[in-house]
């Protein structure tokens, strides 16, 4: 089968909305949507395959057809893995942390699940997982696992009615293909958006495997429509028709043309105007990009025909086309090493660019065009060179990478922190509860607000004892700028099966304050976990309610792994924490420019709404407090940095637990 034309624009197309997407975030909120442009396609192409092979063979080899998808997919793979490795040795050790279940993840085709396994986020992470973005190539391959055996059935039941027609297998088979193809993606669509309705966790719903695969079946519906190539009588019959109608030709061109430009167009128009929450993309946004794809797919198709043979697509074109696979797979972890070396994220982009593209370079054309045979003697030596230096490169790559993978740390230099002074912190815990009241350190509730001093009496009191302290100062949970006075305490006396105390839920910022927070805030227990989700925290608070541990002052001091249904997730805490609890959210602060600080501002932006709706519930506006002093963070303007953050942000929570205080139970 000749090379169709064209076909290497809508590849282009969604590799271009990935890449700004994950480099230019902000530019393109819903470049997401290019991975659904490759399925559509890539079940188009397949599905084409197949029926190719019936049209000529009537029948289908199924090992064939997974030998060759298998070894597409996985060698380039296997490359990608092993020469981004040895780039990690640029940055710090955390990012390494269970480097070796990702890489088994992502060469076993699982990535999706084990994302959702582990709790992944699609769209954020503080320390993002290197091969997080393998998980479409684990959908891939789950559906041509799944397509090669139906279609393998259905071209061995067609065999067997007609056992001597090989030509009149092929119509049969294409109605089955737009058949089954119709059905499972309508049951794949309607699974999704039933899945959005009712799940908490849309990243879980985007890893899976079910809800993804509609594009794949709407592409091979399409195939069952047009397939991929024509006999070369309707292909002799089309010269001739140009060469007598060529006015016409040329206004079926040109019609052509102006519909894929429209197509594209509208993709990009959506994927400009939509993101990751947004209750469009899910139902109907997909379901549109992978239609559009199809228009796409169509007009390309026809151009090809339409288009004299001697007419060839841009070389650069063509070359994009070819390397956009390997791109694919170089971009995403490269972007995570250089933009962590350089400060510019537009510099950091250009230079993954670079690398991604020379890196692809070298895959495609040096080390897969081995297994390619040799049409011109003449560079026999040539490739004999060429294949040393290529087993060089990729032995001296598979040492440096099995050396990162075993040196890779265990756990990130915040959870070691964490460890290393939890057994302490535990011993403190157990004397404050002796002396409860005393055992406070006053020095961090001075830094709560500019210069109004907190006072370690009046954090919360045991409960036989009345609280009978004096008024306290405005309440500094909110920023400076909209204090207002907080009213008279007054007795308030919890259920007697609640135990008195906080109760702390936070991710890897919580840590890093940890041993302050414990030492200023008086029988307080903190569960805290590098790059917990909400919805893990909310399974968090709902086990320690559930067994009775789950204390009066509770505080949740998550979102700083940005996650876009935070409003949704967030509600359910204020939803289903039971009677005789005071609820504290902490505002989550990201100072970097990229797609997660900006989730996470309207996370704490939404946050510091709600004391107004919920009487309950008090708001510790860290986010405010640390945003003009950035200086005191650590060097990803995220994470806590030296003391003078410690006590900053133990002032911060402890000083919204006395206004929590002076406010009603729920």
């Amino acid at each position: 089968m000749n090379k169709i034309r064209w076909f290497s624009a809508v590849r282009v197309l969604g590799l271009c909305l990935v890449l700004v997407y994950h480099l230019f975030y902000s530019k393109l909120p819903g470049g997401f949507l290019g991975v659904d442009v490759f399925f559509t396609l890539s079940g188009y192409l397949i599905t084409g395959l197949i029926i190719k092979e019936v049209s000529k063979s009537g029948g289908f080899r199924l090992f064939t057809f997974y030998k060759r998808r298998f070894t597409r997919i996985f060698v380039p793979l296997v490359l990608a893995i092993l020469f981004t490795l040895p780039f990690t040795l640029l940055i710090s050790p955390d990012f390494l942390v269970g480097i070796a279940k990702q890489t088994a993840a992502a060469l076993g085709f699982v990535t999706n699940y084990f994302e959702i396994s582990t709790g992944g986020n699609y769209e954020a992470q503080l320390l993002p997982h290197l091969f997080i973005h393998t998980w479409s190539l684990s959908v891939e391959m789950h559906f041509y696992i799944v397509w090669g055996l139906l279609c393998a059935a259905a071209a061995a039941l067609i065999k067997a009615f007609f056992p001597e027609k090989v030509t009149a297998r092929l119509m049969p088979f294409q109605a089955f293909i737009l058949i089954i193809s119709a059905v499972l993606a309508t049951a794949s669509f309607l699974f999704m958006r039933n899945s959005y309705a009712t799940s908490d966790n849309l990243s879980a719903v985007y890893f899976n495997t079910l809800p993804r695969l509609f594009p794949f079946f709407i592409g091979a519906g399409a195939a069952a429509l047009w397939g991929i190539e024509d006999d070369h009588q309707k292909a002799a019959r089309r010269r001739r028709w140009r060469k007598r109608r060529p006015v016409m030709s040329r206004i079926i061109k040109a019609a052509l043309i102006l519909a894929a430009v429209l197509a594209t167009a509208a993709i990009c128009l959506l994927a400009a105007k939509v993101n990751f929450n947004d209750e469009t993309v899910w139902r109907s946004g997909f379901l549109r990009v992978s239609l559009l794809t199809v228009v796409l797919i169509y007009c390309a198709r026809a151009l090809h025909n339409l288009t004299p043979s001697k007419v060839a697509e841009p070389r650069l074109l063509t070359a994009l086309a070819d390397l956009s696979y390997d791109i694919y797979l170089f971009h995403w972890p490269l972007y995570i090493i250089f933009s962590n070396l350089i400060a510019s994220n537009t510099a950091a982009s250009v230079v993954t660019l670079i690398v991604s593209v020379v890196l692809s370079a070298v895959v495609f054309y040096g080390v897969e065009r081995i297994f390619q045979p040799l049409k011109n003697a003449a560079y026999k030596n040539y490739r004999k060179l060429a294949n040393a230096a290529v087993f060089v490169i990729v032995l001296a790559s598979a040492t440096a990478s099995g050396a990162v993978i075993r040196s890779a740390p265990v756990v990130t230099s915040i959870e070691a922190d964490f460890n290393a002074n939890q057994v302490s912190q535990d011993a403190a815990g157990i004397l404050a509860l002796k002396n409860r009241g005393i055992a406070v350190n006053d020095e961090p509730l001075a830094y709560a607000v500019k210069g109004v001093p907190l006072q370690a009496n009046l954090l919360p009191a045991p409960k036989a004892e009345p609280l009978n302290e004096p008024a306290p100062p405005p309440d500094v949970s909110t920023p400076p700028s909209t204090a207002q006075p907080t009213p008279e305490p007054q007795p308030i006396t919890a259920p007697a099966e609640i135990a008195d105390g906080v109760t702390v839920i936070g991710d890897s910022v919580i840590l890093g304050a940890q041993s302050t927070l414990m030492n200023t805030i008086p029988d307080c227990y903190v569960d805290a976990k590098v790059s917990r989700s909400i919805s893990a925290g909310y399974d968090i608070m709902t086990n320690l309610q559930n067994s009775g541990k789950l204390r009066e002052y509770v505080v949740i001091a998550l979102g700083t792994n940005g996650n876009s249904s935070y409003a949704k997730q967030l509600t359910k805490f204020i939803d289903n924490l039971e009677p005789g609890h005071r609820l504290i959210f902490v505002t989550p602060f990201d100072g970097r420019s990229n797609e997660n600080s900006i989730v996470v501002n309207k996370t704490a932006d939404w946050e510091r709404d709600l004391p107004n709706q919920y009487e309950y519930v008090t708001v510790a506006d860290w986010a405010a407090l640390i945003g003009s002093q950035t200086n005191l963070l650590a060097g990803d303007k995220v994470h806590i940095g030296g003391q003078s953050s410690m006590n900053l942000y133990a002032g911060c929570v402890a000083a919204a637990i006395n206004a929590a205080a002076q406010k009603p139970m729920k």
